[in-house]
């Protein structure tokens, strides 16, 4: 590579350090500027947290995809691949960015930093994680821009139209995790070992402290 092609990385790579900086900055504004909550039409309040991973210049963290979608990479050797979906907003600036340098190309070796990222996507109830997704050396695969509207009504003022974004990933493989349920496993061990000396009498060992907790009871 010669020195000008390695300033030139070097600025691309400094401009979306840059915006990826803001999208963090303004992340907080977006449910507010949008009056837009993606957990209120979600059965049993569930909530879709993705972070992502950049080495280099630190994780970006958005809770407003309402659209998760695993396409591929359940089956061994097969490739993984996954889709985002949710309202365009101000944090998700960064994306954009980078799909606009991916579309083009720019980035060139897919050694590079950038190609190689890694995202985490969380499913969490009532602040608690079910189910979580820690995806590596990812990439996106493609992006699209949709807007979803009500026929008619929309055009007559009477609805608004949502204009949606639409993010695909490819990985090169993913980690699942059950965190909720190593912890209640190990809530069950504790209360199994727990001496009927410590506890209040009348009180069994299944109604201990230890047994228990949030949003869970046997």
């Amino acid at each position: 590579m010669t020195l000008s092609k390695k300033y030139s990385t070097s600025i691309i790579a400094s401009i979306i350090v840059v915006v990826l900086a803001i999208g963090i900055i303004f992340q907080g504004s977006t449910a507010e500027t949008l009056e837009f909550d993606p957990t209120v039409a979600a059965v049993n309040d569930l909530e879709i947290e993705a972070t992502f991973h950049f080495v280099g210049f630190g994780d970006l963290e958005l809770r407003t995809f309402s659209v998760y979608q695993q396409i591929s990479g359940f089956k061994k050797g097969e490739a993984v691949s996954f889709k985002l979906s949710g309202l365009a907003g101000i944090d998700k600036i960064g994306l954009y960015k980078l799909s606009d340098k991916s579309a083009q190309q720019r980035f060139g070796s897919e050694n590079d930093p950038i190609n190689k990222f890694g995202i985490t996507v969380e499913i969490v109830q009532n602040e608690q994680v079910l189910h979580e997704f820690k995806y590596k050396e990812c990439r996106m695969e493609d992006y699209k821009v949709n807007t979803l509207f009500d026929a008619d009504e929309t055009f007559s003022g009477k609805t608004k139209f949502a204009i949606v974004d639409l993010f695909v990933f490819e990985c090169k493989g993913y980690e699942p995790n059950t965190p909720l349920f190593e912890k209640l496993v190990q809530l069950v061990k504790e209360a199994d070992t727990t001496s009927t000396m410590d506890l209040v009498p009348g009180v069994t060992w299944k109604e201990h402290k230890s047994f228990q907790s949030k949003g869970f009871k046997p």
